[in-house]
């Protein structure tokens, strides 16, 4: 009998009934915090937050000319540090199923698209570099993830999970 296990963790009955009411609960927990997140996020890094995202993306091999995919884009913390990187010869599309987070995220600079990491609204070999900035773990099924940033990138592509 195959037991493969696909979702990053197990159901937390606490919080949802279901596996299937997890999205439901994940999406309401994100719409809530995005007013909030940016300047949550620069309170528990110290300020650093945008330091380390710009070394990682660095260190993975982003450079001028690419073209990048940042998977749960949320405010566009990460994408904003790889458009400093990328200047414009590059390209930065930003994808995030919550629309609260769409809708806190700076208008007009970034492409911004509505989806989910395990059926990605993208061409095949569509992307150079593509980023998940800590959101793995709310994923519903890590296999089709892998197998989708796997499919818009081009070959030769870098994947930098943070």
């Amino acid at each position: 009998m195959d037991e493969t296990v696909r979702a990053p963790h197990s159901p937390l009955p606490a919080y949802y009934a279901t596996p299937e009411a997890r999205r439901g609960f994940i999406a309401r927990a994100f719409d809530a915090a995005a007013g909030d997140y940016d300047r949550v996020d620069r309170l528990l890094a110290f300020g650093s937050g945008a330091w380390y995202r710009r070394q990682a993306l660095l260190r993975a091999g982003l450079a001028p000319g690419m073209r990048m995919l940042d998977v749960a884009v949320g405010t566009g913390l990460v994408a904003k540090e790889a458009m400093r990187i990328l200047g414009r010869s590059g390209r930065v599309v930003g994808v995030d199923p919550s629309a609260g987070m769409i809708a806190a995220s700076a208008p007009g600079e970034l492409a911004l698209v509505r989806g989910r990491a395990e059926a990605l609204p993208f061409a095949a070999g569509a992307f150079d570099f593509l980023s998940l900035g800590f959101a793995l773990r709310h994923v519903d099924d890590l296999e089709s993830v892998l197998r989708e940033f796997r499919r818009v990138l081009n070959p030769g592509g870098r994947l930098l999970v943070l």
